[in-house]
Order: structure tokens, then sequence, then C-alpha cells
């Protein structure tokens, strides 16, 4: 054993100890007490953010400083996207070279919020308290996707309800009691009037629109094996053609599917494939914001893991495009019974059926969708998810509500 990586690790350890056990409660304290609290968001894809809504929540309050990092990913580097849709909008922001920077020196955060929390960046900087609200709805229970250094040393993480807060927070182990079910931002997103959203739909309103959407794990060591692209993504694009006469289409792939694909198929074949739907009468390419999409769309063919919960605001039917043979389904209760209200397709004919209830107006799960939605998808005590963080940020007593 390398003894130098060894002593490390426990430096590491007793480091981590104390910043959860000793620093957390005591920064909080003082924190709360505060005239103004500095929060940083660090974002590295503009689909995936998802808390622009309390965000603009903590501009408006007269308590909160934030401020919007942009930086790139070890996986993409989205930069670009970001700072035209901050620019759009009117935001002020920042720009970093790599999401792992120490912020301290710069910003001198008191709360950070970080849009995905899987990586251990936080270890840079043991000054700041670390938020996390996910960027889409919770779905696996594999260890990997909770039981992470970010996840046990944050000082609150959000959820989209009780149940899953309690379970998470539980799984996690040892003394972690980080979890509070506020509800999450995207549910404030998603309750917006389809009127107040913009149309980013193209071509003739009068053609029914319909979204695909493939998800990015097409080679074997992703652990989400849901991908049917390999197998279905070059028909879909043909039947999409086939079909243009009557549906406007929109492809909206995940972020890193392109990334992958050109490592499968080649550049050219990638760029080809793409462009096709950017570029055709009859469809169009899609890579940021997307909760306008959805609302002003009809239905969609997906095989994406947070589209699951999410696509269900538009009230619209959705087809699941399943592997041959399945996909394992570890996942929590919640996610199982939204998966339950999709229409399962595996081949082009499933898919053609899809479609064809779709111009019929043919819906048998309409309802249950709807049920599901306000049960579920809605955030607690009447008001909304990015109230409720602000209100467990700012006030303990507060905050112990969402614990029950």
């Amino acid at each position: 054993m390398d003894i130098s990586n060894f002593i490390q690790k426990i430096i590491l350890s007793v480091k981590l100890r104390f910043y959860t056990n000793i620093y957390i409660p005591t920064r909080s304290f003082f924190l709360r007490k505060k005239k103004r609290i500095r929060i940083v968001f660090m974002l590295g894809n503009l689909g995936a953010w998802k808390t622009e809504a309390l965000y603009k929540a903590m501009l408006a309050h007269h308590r909160f400083d934030p401020i919007l990092v942009i930086s790139k990913t070890h996986d993409e580097d989205d930069r670009d996207n970001l700072k035209n849709y901050c620019k759009k909008k009117g935001y002020d922001f920042y720009e970093t070279e790599c999401i792992s920077n120490p912020l301290w020196d710069k910003f001198r955060p008191d709360i950070i919020f970080y849009q995905k929390g899987y990586g251990v960046e936080f270890i840079n900087n043991f000054k700041s308290l670390l938020c996390y609200s996910p960027y889409g709805f919770r779905s696996s229970l594999e260890d990997w996707s909770f039981k992470t250094a970010c996840f046990q040393n944050s000082w609150q993480i959000y959820y989209e309800n009780s149940t899953l807060s309690r379970y998470y927070t539980s799984e996690m182990g040892g003394n972690f009691n980080n979890g509070y079910a506020t509800g999450i931002p995207p549910m404030d997103e998603m309750s917006v009037p389809k009127d107040l959203l913009e149309d980013p739909w193209k071509g003739n309103s009068k053609k029914i629109r319909i979204i695909y959407a493939p998800h990015h794990s097409i080679n074997p060591e992703n652990w989400w094996q849901t991908s049917t692209f390999l197998e279905t993504g070059e028909l879909m694009l043909d039947l999409a053609e086939r079909y243009s006469d009557r549906i406007q289409w929109a492809f909206k792939p995940h972020p890193l599917l392109r990334y992958k694909l050109e490592k499968i198929w080649g550049k050219e074949k990638t760029d080809s494939y793409y462009d096709k739907w950017a570029n055709s009468e009859w469809s169009q390419y899609e890579s940021g914001k997307y909760l306008g999409l959805f609302k002003h769309s009809d239905a969609m063919i997906h095989d994406c893991g947070s589209f699951v919960e999410e696509y269900l605001c538009s009230g619209n039917p959705v087809m699941y495009l399943v592997r041959p043979g399945g996909i394992e389904q570890n996942w929590n209760e919640i996610y199982k019974k939204a998966f339950d209200l999709h229409y399962k397709g595996s081949t082009i004919n499933d898919i053609e059926q899809f479609i064809k209830n779709v111009f019929e107006g043919s819906d048998n799960l309409k309802s249950q969708r709807e049920s599901f939605y306000a049960e579920h998808l809605t955030p607690p005590f009447g008001k909304s998810a990015c109230d409720n963080i602000i209100d467990c940020i700012l006030d303990r007593k507060k905050a112990r509500k969402f614990k029950k």
C-alpha cells in the first residue's frame, strides 16, 4: 500500500467528519443571522439547469445575493448555450474553465448549489455549505446515485415528497439527516400554464406535434441501460419523414448522445443524422430549455430517465421505448408508478400504433396521469417548492416541518 496515499485518505476522512459534524451546524447557525446570504449556482448544461426558478426567487428576495457561475464539465462543454441563454434573459453571470475550480477565493459564497450531485468537487472548498436540488426527478435506487460524498456532506438536499426524502436519507447510512421534503423547482416550472410559455414549435400549427427524445446510454458501460437508439434511431427518422405531412417533429436527445454516438458512428454520419432533424421543414432539433416544447406538444416518444415524470406535466400521452428483453427496474416506488403511466413500445409497429392513437385522441391513461400529477408532483403546504426551499434555508423552525 502507498503510505502517502493512505495518509491522505485519513486526513481527508478527518476533514469530512469535521465538516459534517462541526462546521455545518456552526456555519448554518451564523448564516441564518446574516442580512445577506451569497449563493453560487454552478451551471454546466442548459437543459439540466432546473434551479432557474429558485435563482429568480432568490434574486427578488432581500436576504439573498445569487450568482450564476458557468463552467464546462468533464463530459461536455455547453458554455455557449448557457451564456447565450443568460444574455437573452438578462442574467448576470461569471465563467470558469472547469467546475472543479475552487470558488471561495473569487466569490466567497455562503452556499453552493451544484447542478449535479455526483462529483466530489466540494472537497476543494470546505468554507461554503452545499445545497442540492436535483436536475431531474429521482428514480434510481443504485448506490452511485445518492451515496456520494457530495450528498453525504451537503447541508440540505431537497426532495419531491416525504416518501423519497425518508427513503434516500435513511439509505445514505450513518447519522445523515439532511433531506427535506420541500418539493423541487421543476415542480414549480411544470405548473406554469401553457399560455404563459413561449411556443418554440416551428411549422404548421395544425399538425400534430410529437417529440422524439432518445437517451445517451448506448454503450455497455452505462449503468442506466435504457437507450434504444442504436436499434430505432434511424428507423425513427424514416418514420418521421413518412408522417411529415401530418406530424411536426422535435428531436430532443440527451445532451451526451451526440458525444457518444460520434465514437460509434463517426462524426460524419452523426452530423448528417442531427442535421436531418434540424434542417427539415417538418422537424427541429432542440438542445436547451424544453418546458415550452413539452407544454405545446401533443405527445412524446422517449427512453430517457428524467422525462418519465417531467413530461406528465403536459397532460399528453407518452410512449416509452423499451429495449429488447426489457430493462431492470431498480427504481423507487413513485418513479415506477409514473413509468406505468406510459404506453410501451419496442417495435416500429408499436410506435405507429401509438401515433395512430394520438391522431384519434385515444388515451386510456389520461385520467390516471392527471391523478398522479396532483398527488406526487405538487409541492407541499400550498406553497411553491422555491418558497419552501427559501424557508428551509432561512428558518430552522420552518425547516423542521419538511422532515415530517
